[in-house]
């Protein structure tokens, strides 16, 4: 009774060990596609910098424009997509890196249709409740802001503008005379 215990704890333990790693290979994955797009889209984007603060994930509706309506007819030509897939959303803070010096933060939302392997628009998932849940709990939180030692340094450089002059007048005009 023992030994069949033993033998399958032994086999439940060596399945945990086979699933693991393929989460952690799927989440690098994904880690990976991710750098990928935000190296293609976010302007100024320092390499490997992006934290993931929360994400989600579910099965949900995706509404896509397949195409748009052309403005110079009357009729309307507009063909609507709307299919079911696995959506992940992920809410993360990333860098943007401005003349090697000033640095920003920048936490953003991303939308990603695994089924399809492509990133979406808000406007395609914001149509699932549990959606537009997620994005109303960190929609507050989406901001833009300069590090503080970039702050420092901008204030800096913008002080040479005042006190520069101020000290070459000074210095420069201290050996005239007086009349």
């Amino acid at each position: 009774m023992k030994k069949g215990i033993c033998c399958f704890l032994f086999a439940l333990l060596l399945s945990v060990q086979y699933l693991m790693p393929a989460k952690a290979a799927d989440k690098k994955e994904f880690e990976d596609v991710l750098e990928e797009q935000l190296r293609s889209t976010v302007h100024y984007y320092s390499e490997d910098s992006f934290s993931v603060i929360d994400a989600y994930g579910m099965q949900g509706q995706v509404t896509k424009i397949v195409t748009p309506d052309d403005p110079q007819t009357s009729e309307n030509e507009e063909e609507i997509e709307e299919y079911s897939s696995h959506i992940g959303i992920v809410f993360l803070e990333l860098e943007q890196k401005r003349d090697g010096l000033f640095i920003f933060k920048k936490k953003d939302f991303f939308y990603y249709d695994y089924d399809k392997n492509e990133f979406l628009t808000a406007s395609n998932v914001l149509g699932n409740e549990s959606i537009r849940d997620f994005f109303e709990l960190y929609a507050d939180d989406i901001e833009k802001n300069i590090t503080p030692f970039s702050k420092f340094l901008f204030l800096f450089f913008l002080s040479f503008i005042i006190t520069v002059p101020l000290s070459i007048m000074f210095f420069h005009n201290r050996g005239r005379s007086k009349f």
